[in-house]
């Protein structure tokens, strides 16, 4: 598992990444996660693909809210691995 920095989302509160390989949103995925109670706000998976695509993730809803970005790779096997590229987090300086 892999976790960024803690920050205060700002902006217009839309995170993007690229994201791609294998599919298993239970156990492969980037997430935005509210740091003061560890909910995973919103995540992204594979889709068994090696090709990247922009996932876009809607967390207006979430502004002002400390969040962390989390990849999570819990699987083996074909397809057991996530590419995670390109994150781009609005925040708010305080």
């Amino acid at each position: 598992m892999l976790r960024s920095d803690t920050v205060v989302l700002g902006g217009d509160g839309l995170v993007d990444l690229l994201v791609s390989g294998g599919n298993d949103p239970d156990r492969l995925y980037a997430a935005v996660v509210r740091a003061a109670d560890g909910t995973v706000l919103a995540r992204a998976t594979g889709r068994g693909v090696e090709q990247y695509r922009r996932v876009v993730l809607d967390l207006s809803g979430h502004i002002g809210e400390r969040i962390y970005v989390e990849v999570v790779d819990r699987t083996t096997g074909g397809w057991g691995h996530i590419n995670v590229d390109d994150v781009n987090v609005p925040v708010r300086r305080q």
